[in-house]
C-alpha cells in the first residue's frame, strides 16, 4: 500500500466531521473530512505542475503556516517522495540540499521566502500552497507510488547534508508504535511547537496524533499572546518538543501566571533532558515528563520513558519500538558497560530487519534502561586510551565552583590527542593561587578561577585536561557568562564533531563568542 494510502486510511477511520487541526486566530477549526478533501486538491495542483519531472526528483515543502505545510505534504506524497526544507536559509545551503535532493518542485505559502527565492533564481518549478474555500475533491487519477518516502535533511556528525527517506513501513510503525505507547486517544490534543522540518515537529507533533484519531493544535512560542491564546483555547493534553522548547514554554507561562489545565504529560526528545529541569516542569505543571531516544532514521522511539512507571532519572527508559545493543568493536557488550548503541527495529532506516549503528554511545543498566552519554566521534583518543568528554565534564561540573564545562580534543604531536576543557565559573577566585596539579602549576591564568576539588575529580576521572578554554565572568546581561575572542575561540578548531549530542550547554557562535548555560544545545565547529 502506498504511504499517502496507508496514512489517510488511518487519519480517516472514524467521523469524518471530528475536528482534526484546533481553530486558530485566522481560521476556524479543521475537520478530518476537509483535511482529506484539502489533501486531495493539492496532490491535483502538485500532479499538473510536476507531470513532466522525473520520478527521482522529490518536491521540496516549506512555509510558515504548519496547516499548510501539512497539507503540502501529504498531498505531494500521491506522486512524489517530499523532502521538507526551512523557508528562510543561505543560497550555499539550498545548493548543498539540492545535490543531496534534487527538487522536481518547490512549494511554499510565501513567494519571498528565501527558498522560492533560490528557485526561481535557479530554474526550479514552483508552486505556492494557500487557503481556498472548502471544496469536495478527488485525487488524481494516476494511482499513487509505493516507493515514494518522507525525507528528512541531516548533516549528522559531517556537517555535509543527507536526506534521509522513511517509507511507509517505517512511517507507520512509527505513529502507530508511539501513540500504541502513549495510550493517546481521540479526546486527546497534542500541542505541535517542535519545527516542521524534523521528524520531532511532523510525525511525533502531527501525524502521531491525528493517526490516534485526536487533534493538534499549532501554536508558536515565539508569539507569546497568540501562544497563550491558542493554549486556552485548545487546551492540549500533551506536548513533544525538545527539552529548550518546554523550558522556553515554561518560562513564557511562569513568566505570564498562566495554567495548564488538562495537560496528561509532556514528551522530551531530540536533546538530552536534565534532571533538573525534568523535575523543574514536572513540579510545575503537576504532570509527568517523559525523556525519549530518537533518531531520524528511526522516527517515534527507540527507547522511552513510560507517563505512568518508573522513569529514571538520567535514562532515555527502557527500548520500546526498536531492539537496543551495546557494542565495542564488534563485541555485545553486557550490562553496563559502555559502548556504541545499535539498533533494529521495524521503524528504523534502511528497511530490514539488519543491526544499524546509531554512532551514540550510552550503556544499559541492569534492569534494561538506556542512558545516552555522547557520540562515538566525541572519544578523545589520547596515545591509545579513549576519554569520553562527558566523564570530563560530569567531573568538572560536580565541583559547587563550575557552572559548565565542556571537554574537546586538543591535538597533540606525540599522544594524537589530549583533553581540552572549557569552564564557565559562578565566581572568579581572582588573585586565587591554585595548587599545582600532577607537580606542575597550569599554564593557564584560568586555572585560578577552577578549585583543587574539582580539577582532582577531573583527573581522577578521566585524564589531566591539558587545555583551559578562558570563559568570560557572568554580568547581568550575560549571567551565564560568554566565551570571548581570542584564545578561547580556538575552541572553534579543537572540537572534534561538528554537532555534539550532549547536555553540558556551551554553544559555540560563528562570531567567536558562546553563550554559556542554555541547556541542551549543540556545539558547532565553525
Amino acid at each position: 500500500m502506498p504511504v499517502l494510502e496507508g496514512l489517510l486510511t488511518l487519519l480517516n477511520d472514524g467521523d469524518g466531521s471530528a475536528t482534526a487541526i484546533c481553530p486558530s486566530t485566522v481560521r476556524g477549526a479543521v475537520t478530518r473530512g476537509r483535511l482529506t478533501d484539502d489533501v486531495g486538491l493539492f496532490a491535483t495542483r502538485v500532479a499538473a505542475t510536476a507531470r513532466h519531472a522525473s520520478a527521482d526528483a522529490s518536491v521540496w515543502v516549506s512555509g510558515r503556516d504548519p496547516y499548510l505545510v501539512l497539507v503540502s505534504v501529504l498531498g505531494a506524497l500521491h506522486g512524489h517522495s517530499v523532502a521538507l526544507v526551512e523557508a528562510e536559509g543561505p543560497p550555499d545551503g539550498y545548493r548543498a540540499l539540492a545535490l543531496a535532493c534534487p527538487p522536481a518542485l518547490v512549494v511554499g505559502d510565501r513567494t519571498d521566502a528565501g527558498v522560492m527565492r533560490w528557485a526561481r533564481a535557479n530554474g526550479h518549478r514552483m508552486l505556492q500552497a494557500e487557503w481556498t474555500a472548502h471544496a469536495r475533491s478527488s485525487f488524481p487519477r494516476t494511482s499513487p507510488r509505493d516507493d515514494v518516502v518522507l525525507q528528512f535533511f541531516t548533516s549528522g556528525t559531517t556537517g555535509t547534508p543527507k536526506c534521509v527517506g522513511i517509507g511507509r513501513d517505517q512511517l507507520i510503525s512509527a505513529v502507530q508504535g508511539v501513540a500504541r505507547r502513549l495510550s493517546l486517544t481521540p479526546a486527546d490534543t497534542s500541542l505541535s511547537t517542535a519545527p516542521l522540518t524534523h521528524t520531532l515537529g511532523m510525525i511525533t507533533t502531527i501525524l502521531v496524533p491525528l493517526v490516534s484519531g485526536g487533534t493538534v493544535a499549532f501554536a508558536d512560542p515565539k508569539q507569546p499572546r497568540e501562544f497563550l491564546a491558542a493554549l486556552a483555547r485548545s487546551r492540549p493534553t500533551w506536548c513533544a518538543a525538545s527539552p529548550a522548547g518546554h523550558q522556553l514554554v515554561y518560562r513564557l507561562m511562569s513568566g505570564a501566571g498562566a495554567e495548564w489545565p488538562g495537560l496528561r504529560f509532556l514528551r522530551a526528545s531530540a536533546a538530552p533532558l536534565a534532571a533538573d529541569v525534568a523535575r523543574q516542569l514536572e513540579d510545575h505543571y503537576s504532570a509527568p515528563v517523559i525523556s525519549a531516544y530518537v533518531m531520524t532514521e528511526a522516527p517515534g522511539e527507540i527507547a522511552s520513558q513510560a507517563p505512568d512507571r518508573d522513569r529514571r532519572a538520567g535514562t532515555v527508559g527502557k527500548p520500546t519500538l526498536c531492539d537496543v545493543e551495546i557494542r565495542s568493536e564488534g563485541r555485545l557488550l553486557p550490562a553496563g558497560r559502555s559502548g556504541e548503541i545499535w539498533i533494529r527495529g521495524p521503524n528504523v532506516v534502511p528497511a530490514g530487519r539488519a543491526w544499524v549503528p546509531t554512532k551514540d554511545v550510552g550503556w544499559l543498566d541492569d534492569d534494561g534502561f538506556l542512558r545516552v552519554t555522547g557520540r562515538v566521534d566525541d572519544i578523545i583518543n589520547s596515545g591509545g586510551l579513549k576519554i569520553w568528554p562527558p566523564d570530563v565534564e560530569i567531573a568538572a561540573r560536580a565541583d559547587p565552583v563550575v557552572a559548565t564545562a565542556v571537554a574537546f580534543p586538543v591535538p597533540h604531536p606525540g599522544m594524537g590527542e589530549t583533553v581540552g576543557l572549557g569552564l564557565a565559573t559562578r565566581s572568579l577566585a581572582v588573585g586565587h593561587a591554585a595548587p599545582p596539579i600532577g607537580g606542575r602549576r597550569s599554564p593557564s591564568p584560568t586555572a585560578a578561577s577552577i578549585t583543587w576539588a574539582a580539577r582532582s575529580r577531573v583527573a581522577s576521572s578521566s585524564g589531566l585536561p591539558s587545555s583551559w578554554a578562558p570563559i568570560g565572568r557572568p554580568s547581568p546581561d550575560r549571567p551565564h557568562g560568554t566565551l570571548r575572542p581570542g584564545r578561547p575561540a580556538r575552541l572553534h578548531d579543537s572540537v572534534k564533531t561538528s554537532a555534539r549530542y550532549m547536555s553540558t550547554g556551551l554553544a559555540l557562535a560563528p562570531n567567536g563568542n558562546a553563550t554559556v548555560g542554555v541547556v541542551g544545545v549543540r556545539i558547532t565547529s565553525q
